[in-house]
């Protein structure tokens, strides 16, 4: 299976969430990990792309905005994809959740939605800013197998 993994991330939770997805991934196949501003465009071909960002005041950061923004609609039309953000472990009505913003612009590229959005959640430091939840890590390697697997079922079946 050949996976995208494309993030942003402001203090570095994001990402860390999104090497955790990676290297899930590679143990099913070829992946690559993208900061959303440094993927290239049109994006490799893949069987399952894995898009996320911190959640910011309810929003999209401007750099997920800008990399949703370029893609054509349409020009994810099928393809396999997951949406995923940070955020503080707050009611969804209180944060907001980026997660739900990306699959909202996926769709609109025709992109297939095989999870649903999925949030890992940051706690406040207010000596050292926002840090992971313990665990979360571990469970986003967990949500990325389960959604291949998901994946793997639709192709078996398809």
């Amino acid at each position: 299976m050949k996976s995208l993994v494309i993030y942003t991330t402001r203090s570095g939770n994001t990402k860390a969430i999104a090497e955790a997805i990676a290297e899930t991934m590679r143990g099913r196949g070829d992946v690559e990990l993208f900061d959303a501003d440094l993927a290239p465009s049109p994006l490799p071909e893949s069987d399952l792309i894995f898009i996320g960002g911190p959640t910011e005041r309810h929003k999209l950061t401007p750099s997920m905005s800008r990399f949703l923004d370029g893609l054509a609609p349409g020009s994810l039309r099928g393809t396999a994809t997951a949406a995923f953000d940070t955020r503080v472990q707050w009611p969804r009505f209180l944060s907001g959740s980026a997660a739900d913003d990306i699959a909202n612009r996926l769709r609109a590229a025709d992109a297939r939605i095989v999870a649903q959005p999925e949030s890992f959640f940051v706690r406040v430091d207010h000596e050292l800013g926002y840090l992971l939840e313990p665990g979360e890590l571990t469970r986003a390697a967990t949500w990325a197998a389960e959604v291949a697997d998901q994946v793997n079922v639709e192709v078996a079946v398809g």
